[in-house]
């Protein structure tokens, strides 16, 4: 075989190996993406329950409460339990709340093309050169 037709022979093969390279890594990272989307949904799927069980013990304690001005006395002690389960699902909001900004903090901080960690204040991956 001739020299130069060699020379382009083995440069198309370098140059598929690196496409296939980088189709690789678009598709670890694109994977990535989507598992940390599917845990950002599920934790604000769990979000929307834990506020929908906030709201029904406030309507609980409301009636509770309420009732005392119509001369119903409430339970001191049911209503102390209901204020603390009230307090265990604000907690429990918090750090789901807190699960999904630190999530979206690593996504923020990741190429969307290649996965690389890129420095604070980049513009472009230096990795693949794919804008932030």
């Amino acid at each position: 075989m001739d020299e130069r037709l060699q020379e382009i022979l083995d440069t198309v093969q370098k140059t598929a190996e690196e496409v296939g390279t980088a189709a690789g890594d678009l598709f670890t990272a694109a994977g990535q993406k989507a598992s940390s989307l599917l845990s950002v949904s599920k934790l604000n799927v769990r979000a929307a329950d834990l506020k929908a069980q906030r709201s029904a013990l406030l309507q609980e304690v409301g009636s509770m409460v309420y009732g005392t001005h119509t001369g119903k006395i409430a339970d001191s002690d049911q209503l102390l339990g209901k204020l603390r389960e009230i307090d265990e699902v604000n907690a429990e909001l918090d750090r789901t709340a807190a699960e999904i900004a630190r999530l979206r903090q690593l996504d923020a901080r990741v190429c969307p093309l290649c996965g690389f960690d890129p420095k604070q204040g980049d513009v472009f991956c230096r990795h693949c050169g794919t804008r932030l």
